[in-house]
C-alpha cells in the first residue's frame, strides 16, 4: 500500500511539472506569438525585396553598358549583402537586443574568417579578376590546363564552357594565382601546323601547293604573309611549318580545312606522307 501512495504521489508530482511546464509555454508563445509572425512575414517579405532590387540593380547596370563580367561579380555582392540586412532586420523585429545582434554578427563573422579562409580567398581573388580584368564574360581561355569560354564570374568562382557542352567552375583564388592564356584578348589568332613529307618527295613543290590553298581560304587574313618553311629533318620525314594568322571565330574552320585539302592536294600531286619505319638487318 505504502508503494503504491508514494508511485501516485511521484505522477501526480510529475503531472503537475508537466502542467506548469506547458502553461509557460503557452504564455511564452502568447507573449511571442505575434513577433514570431512579425518576424516570419519580414523575412518573406525581405527576401521577396531583396530579390527585386537585386534583379533591378542589375537591369540598371546593364543599361549602362557595363562590363558582363562586373555586371556577374556586383549581382553576385548585392544578392549577399541584402540576404544579411534582412536577417539583421528579422533579428530586430524578434525583439533581439541590437548589443547582442552586434555581438553574434561579430562572433559569426570571426568563425567565417577563420573557418573560411579558403573562400575569402576566392572572394578577394574575383575581385582581382574585375580590376586587373585578365578574362571577361566571352572570353576562350585555358586555366590549369582547362580551356572553355568564360559564362559568369561570381564571387567564388568563375564558371567555364568547355568545347565539349561541359561546364567547369574554378575557384577564383586559384585563377588568380594560375597562368591564365587568353586566345580572346587579340581578334585574330595564329594558326601552327606540321605537315610531313618523305625526303625523296619536292619539298619546293610541297610547298608551292600549301601556298595555293592558303591564297584560296576566306579564312586567311591577307594582310600578313603566311610562312611555309622546312622547319624539321626528322628520322623517316621532311617537316614543313606552316604559320598562318585568322580571326578567332574561324581557328577551327581553318584547322580542319587545311588539313584535310593538304592531303588531297599531296595525294594528287603524289607527294608521299612517310609513316614511322625501321630497317632491321639480320646476319
Amino acid at each position: 500500500m505504502t508503494d503504491a501512495t508514494e508511485a501516485l504521489s511521484v505522477i501526480t508530482e510529475e503531472t503537475e511539472h508537466l502542467g506548469s511546464l506547458a502553461t509557460q509555454a503557452i504564455d511564452f508563445l502568447r507573449q511571442r506569438l505575434p513577433s514570431l509572425v512579425a518576424g516570419l512575414v519580414v523575412l518573406l517579405l525581405g527576401l521577396l525585396i531583396a530579390n527585386l532590387l537585386t534583379k533591378g540593380m542589375t537591369r540598371a547596370i546593364k543599361r549602362t553598358n557595363a562590363d558582363p563580367t562586373a555586371v556577374g561579380f556586383v549581382q553576385s555582392f548585392i544578392r549577399v549583402a541584402l540576404y544579411v540586412l534582412v536577417g539583421v532586420i528579422v533579428l530586430s523585429v524578434l525583439q533581439v537586443p541590437m548589443a547582442s545582434i552586434v555581438t553574434v554578427i561579430g562572433t559569426m563573422g570571426l568563425a567565417v574568417v577563420l573557418g573560411l579562409q579558403n573562400s575569402l580567398s576566392n572572394v578577394a581573388g574575383g575581385i582581382l579578376i574585375l580590376f586587373s580584368r585578365p578574362l571577361k564574360v566571352g572570353d576562350f581561355v585555358e586555366i590549369a590546363g582547362i580551356t572553355g569560354t568564360v559564362e559568369s564570374i561570381a564571387i567564388l568562382q568563375t564558371k567555364l564552357r568547355r568545347p565539349d557542352g561541359t561546364s567547369v567552375f574554378i575557384p577564383n583564388g586559384k585563377i588568380s594565382d594560375a597562368v591564365v592564356l587568353n586566345y580572346s584578348e587579340d581578334p585574330r589568332r595564329r594558326l601552327d601546323l606540321k605537315f610531313s613529307i618523305c625526303y625523296d618527295a619536292d619539298a619546293a613543290k610541297a610547298k608551292d601547293l600549301i601556298a595555293a590553298i592558303l591564297l584560296k581560304s576566306s579564312y586567311v587574313l591577307k594582310d600578313t604573309p603566311p610562312l611555309i618553311r622546312i622547319g624539321e629533318l626528322g628520322d623517316s620525314a621532311v617537316v614543313l611549318y606552316v604559320q598562318v594568322w585568322t580571326m578567332h571565330e574561324h581557328y577551327w574552320d581553318l584547322y580542319y580545312d587545311l588539313h584535310e585539302q593538304v592531303k588531297a592536294a599531296f595525294d594528287e600531286n603524289g607527294i608521299g606522307i612517310p609513316y614511322p619505319q625501321m630497317d632491321v638487318h639480320m646476319k
